[in-house]
Order: C-alpha cells, then sequence, then structure tokens
C-alpha cells in the first residue's frame, strides 16, 4: 500500500464505520451471547451508547449514509439508541436500519445460552489459533470459517454501497476480523487476537489504486466518547 503521502491518488470506494456495542447482559452475567442468549444491553450499555450517540450528533465523525446491524439484540439496541445522530444532514429523518444475518458474533452453536464455565466444562474449546479450520466447539464456527463470513459480508456491504459512508453496528468478533482482512492475515496465523472496547468504532476504507482493491485501516478501538461514562 502506498504511503500516506500518497492517498490523494487513491479512489475511495466506500467507508465502513465498524462499531462494536455496549456492554450487553450476556457479558454481565458470563452468558455465551448468541441468538439464544443475547438479552440485550444492560443500563451501563446503554449509557456507552448514548455517548456514542452524543459523539456522532456533535458532528466529530463522518455523515452517515446508510446503517446496518447485526441481528443479534445486544448489536442493535446500541445501533438504534446512536441511529438518530446518524444521518448525511439531508433533514430526511432517520435512516433505515437493515439487518444483516452475516455480522452476528462467531456462531458456537450448542453452547449459545450456556454460562461460559458451563459451556466449557461440558464442550471444552477448541483453541482456535492451534486449529483454525476446526469448529471450535461441535456444532459451531472455526475461527477460519468466521473469519471467511466477516469477510464476505464486508465486502458485499462495501460493494452494494459505492461511495458511502456505512455504520456497521456488530461486535468485537467482526472487528477482529475485519483487522485481519484488512492486513492479509491468514487465519492459520498466531498474532491475530484483538480486543476492542465497547462501543469503540474501528474504521476502514476501500481504496481503487492502479486497479487494485485495498482495504486501508483509518483507525481500531477508537473508544474516546466513554471518557465521560467511565468518569460518571
Amino acid at each position: 500500500m502506498s504511503a500516506a503521502g500518497d492517498m490523494a491518488e487513491h479512489e475511495l470506494l466506500s467507508r465502513l464505520l465498524i462499531v462494536r456495542h455496549g456492554e450487553s447482559v450476556a457479558m454481565a452475567e458470563g452468558i455465551v451471547g448468541g441468538p439464544n442468549g443475547c438479552r440485550g444491553l444492560t443500563e451501563r450499555g446503554r449509557a456507552q451508547a448514548s455517548a456514542l450517540r452524543d459523539r456522532f450528533a456533535a458532528g466529530r465523525e463522518p455523515a452517515v449514509d446508510v446503517v446496518y446491524t447485526s441481528p443479534l439484540p445486544r448489536a442493535r439496541e446500541t445501533t438504534e439508541i446512536v441511529l438518530p445522530a446518524l444521518g448525511n444532514g439531508s433533514g430526511c429523518g432517520e435512516l433505515e436500519v437493515l439487518t444483516h444475518a452475516e455480522l452476528e458474533e462467531m456462531r458456537l452453536g450448542p453452547a449459545d445460552g450456556m454460562t461460559w464455565e458451563a459451556a466449557r466444562e461440558r464442550f471444552g474449546f477448541i483453541q482456535p489459533m492451534d486449529q483454525p479450520y476446526a469448529p471450535v466447539v461441535e456444532g459451531g464456527e472455526s475461527r477460519a470459517g468466521f473469519r471467511h463470513r466477516v469477510a464476505q459480508a464486508l465486502n458485499d456491504i462495501a460493494a452494494a454501497h459505492p461511495g458511502d459512508t456505512v455504520f456497521v453496528g456488530c461486535h468485537g468478533g467482526i472487528a477482529s476480523a475485519a483487522m485481519a482482512m484488512a492486513f492479509g492475515i491468514p487465519p492459520s496465523h498466531r498474532g491475530v487476537g484483538v480486543v476492542t472496547a465497547v462501543t469503540s468504532i474501528t474504521e476502514l476504507e476501500l481504496l481503487a489504486f492502479e486497479g487494485r482493491r485495498l482495504w486501508q485501516v483509518r483507525r481500531f478501538n477508537d473508544a474516546a466518547h466513554l471518557a465521560a461514562v467511565e468518569a460518571a
């Protein structure tokens, strides 16, 4: 990829603002939060999402043209709290929220809804760094399969909205997989794991340069707005 000074030569194809949800009930209670286990946000999670909404409302973020969310309640609730502050300033009211099934967090099959402690005791977990192509738990996804699903979803979203800035309400695992995609890191690589703060923003741009499509990471894990919440 070219140095920062050459960025003017790149054509911006799409911008993704990948936003992790706020603190969830599943997180607070130690539950595997798939479709069965996710019960939305805690009060603290809603305060965190509200702080992110205020950040967008202050005009310090790119104007959003399109809004997507994971189908899981914690991501949808976060997205809906931030939604009134999103938009391109057209005065046409709130944007439509588009649900994308493939933005769901890693699917852990029969462990969904159990406590993490009980799930580990009953199923054990394959260490994905050691066996990236094996399901993490029987009936669930592998790390490689999860990364492929996420990369395909993000590329499809970018292709469907050329020239737009897209808000993607989702999960920490999605942000991690997006970083691996942007840097071309294979699922067998051990140094991939990254941790994102709740309601943090990870910004990716899809660029065209000399006949190629390139993902550029503009920022990762930007959660500056949480300072006010943590101080409360």
